[in-house]
């Protein structure tokens, strides 16, 4: 018998075929063991049963404005189309198909988390949880995903990232948007309800520390201001496609500047929590 490679595999989400670069989905069964005194140290098979059914892991994808239009009103949204954040979240079921067999789990993302660096494609990666997985035989799963468009890359931020009234140049960045989903269990094994507790909203990014920047340091330092409430804005622009993510509200926590060494550049650390100002959501995501 031949090895079944992994290149093989493939992944539709709500019904869309997508490319991915890995994935850790799994269901998982406890073991209640056998923890009681019985005069020898062995444990006796008798007393084992298996306890609840977990179903969990992340996707990670170099996602295309298609497949970021999927994916993101699912991250925050009820709706499957929009991209307003909402207290509900939308179910979404995962097939994957490895060849030899083809996993079927239905349930939501609790995180999502956009990452990107100098000269770099944008990574996505979800974090799922589902009540179940289904199986069924492999080499189900057909379909092409998406190559209208190339993924989004770091430079189609264009001239940076925008915070208070100035534009900043940054050479990394993570957004973050989690949903502490954390199953229900009742009298059964598989998890009953996926319902979001909290929602945090972070957004980390690194600029230069010179003179320029230096102002977003005095601005970290001093803590929120309701008053005056420090706003930031960040897009990125593919081709007749763009991504963007505005903010009513960030506050950092605040880190001064270290230094690693003579060969090394100076950065600043700037990793801010994301806050509802207003009517202005913690943040406002916008695809075109």
């Amino acid at each position: 018998m031949t090895e079944q490679m992994a290149y093989a595999s493939r992944m539709t989400i709500a019904g869309h075929p997508m490319e991915f670069k890995t994935h850790s989905i799994k269901q998982v069964i406890e073991l209640s063991e056998d923890d009681g005194l019985r005069g020898s140290r062995s444990r006796v098979l008798e007393r084992v049963a298996q306890g609840l059914i977990h179903v969990s892991g992340q996707v990670e994808f170099e996602p295309t404005p298609a497949e970021v239009a999927i994916l993101l009103p699912l991250i925050v949204s009820y709706s499957t189309t929009e991209t307003v954040l909402t207290d509900a979240l939308a179910d979404v079921t995962i097939v994957i198909d490895n060849g030899t067999k083809t996993d079927t789990f239905v349930g939501r993302f609790t995180k999502g988390t956009f990452s990107g660096s100098s000269g770099q494609k944008i990574q996505l990666t979800v974090d799922f949880v589902g009540k179940t997985r289904a199986t069924s035989a492999g080499g189900s799963l057909s379909g092409v995903p998406d190559i209208t468009a190339r993924p989004y890359m770091f430079y189609d931020m264009g001239s940076g990232i925008t915070i208070g009234e100035a534009t900043y140049s940054i050479d990394k960045f993570e957004l973050t948007i989690d949903n502490h989903i954390e199953p229900t269990f009742m009298q059964g094994q598989v998890a009953t309800d996926l319902e979001p507790t909290d929602r945090t909203v972070s957004l980390g990014v690194q600029t230069k520390y010179t003179a320029t920047e230096d102002p977003l340091l005095v601005l970290a330092t001093g803590g929120p201001d309701a008053e005056a409430p420090l706003a930031a804005s960040i897009t990125f622009t593919n081709g007749d496609h763009s991504m963007s993510f505005s903010f009513g509200a960030i506050v950092a926590k605040s880190e001064s500047v270290v230094n690693n060494g003579k060969r090394t550049k100076l950065r600043l650390p700037l990793n801010y929590h994301c806050y509802k100002v207003g009517t202005t959501l913690e943040t406002v995501p916008v695809l075109v």
